[in-house]
């Protein structure tokens, strides 16, 4: 089968965009018959180098992503004779005459729209609803996702395939010597707590701040590492260490330097950075809401993350308890290593396969 895949996308510095690139890399190094094609921007490098002619090099403006996200990829798939396109944003064409698989990563445009300006939040929701109908398979980052899809969408649970994302072989815990280069790159702290993430109201970085505030004598500074988004703001004040974005490479020295990953972010498709941070080794405090269980299991402090004293006395059990911190780094680790984009990339073989079959 020849599947091409909407990738422009791939240069975003948000999870979508390493979504895309990391399966990208698993799909192209996937063992097999099946033909891979990537729309891909056309200054970013080929996500596996020996791969570029399986890339069709495209401007990612936003004239050129709108352009293709709409009309332009179904025409280049019929010129290449696809069999299947795959979008994997979450937006996809009203119209298209190749079969469409549509990767859904959340609904919180759906759910809550005051979390993004106005004329996104309507663009998304009128486009997005588009392309779920449209679609002949929709995959779904997780359960929580799925369900989001059925119960808003009407969509049969049929057309529908959760297929969980993946962590990266190069986050595992860093050496000593690495942990230290971090912290004298950045001016860390000994010790201290992350929040890695884009600065948006769903990360919920107003309750978060505030309940370590309300503790701070007991626990370790808070580092907050990311890029503003829409609506993004930090609560005002001096004592937090604030960071900008930082480079993927850096990340698992980051991750294996802190104490613990704090993140009770309110919504989210799957969430990333708990689980790059488990395979860190990094204990990790998350939401018990959305798709945040799924993805920690029991290897996380799982809090209410509209609950402000919870989110406090999740933050002090972790400063106090050093047997919890290391119960929480030996069961993260183990969760971690059940997920990978390998096995991310195989399962959504299967999914191009099974439509396949299922039109024959």
């Amino acid at each position: 089968m020849r599947i091409l895949v909407n990738a422009l996308n791939a240069g975003n510095r948000s999870g979508t965009g390493r979504y895309i690139v990391e399966l990208a890399k698993a799909l192209l190094n996937s063992a097999g018959d099946d033909e891979f094609l990537f729309l891909w921007p056309e200054n970013l490098p080929a996500p596996v180098l020996d791969k570029e002619f399986c890339l069709v090099r495209k401007s990612s403006s936003p004239a050129s992503r709108l352009y293709y996200e709409h009309v332009g990829v179904d025409w280049l798939a019929r010129t290449l004779r696809a069999d299947i396109v795959h979008h994997p944003t979450g937006i996809g064409p009203r119209f298209s005459k190749t079969p469409v698989v549509l990767t859904v990563h959340d609904m919180c445009f759906f759910r809550h729209p005051d979390w993004f300006s106005r004329s996104r939040s309507f663009y998304y929701q009128y486009v997005m609803a588009a392309g779920i109908r449209k679609a002949v398979r929709i995959i779904a980052d997780s359960q929580a996702t799925a369900n989001n899809i059925m119960e808003i969408m009407a969509i049969p649970k049929s057309r529908i395939n959760v297929v969980p994302l993946g962590v990266d072989s190069c986050f595992t815990p860093a050496s000593e010597e690495e942990i230290q280069a971090i912290r004298r790159a950045y001016g860390l702290p000994a010790a201290f707590f992350l929040f890695v993430g884009t600065i948006e109201p769903r990360k919920n970085l107003a309750r978060l701040v505030s309940a370590w505030r309300q503790v701070r004598s007991e626990v370790p500074p808070l580092v907050v590492a990311g890029r503003y988004g829409w609506g993004g703001s930090l609560p005002a004040g001096e004592d937090i260490i604030r960071l900008d974005h930082v480079p993927s490479a850096q990340l698992p020295a980051l991750y294996s330097a802190a104490t613990a990953l704090v993140w009770p972010s309110l919504m989210e498709g799957f969430g990333l950075p708990p689980l790059e941070a488990m395979a860190c080794g990094t204990p990790v405090l998350t939401s018990s809401t959305s798709s945040l269980p799924e993805v920690a299991g029991d290897a996380a402090i799982l809090v209410d993350p509209l609950d402000v004293d919870a989110i406090a006395s999740g933050m002090v059990a972790l400063a106090r308890d050093a047997g919890l911190r290391s119960e929480l780094r030996q069961k993260g680790l183990k969760r971690a290593a059940l997920y990978s984009w390998n096995e991310t990339a195989k399962n959504t073989i299967a999914v191009f396969k099974q439509l396949l079959e299922g039109m024959r």
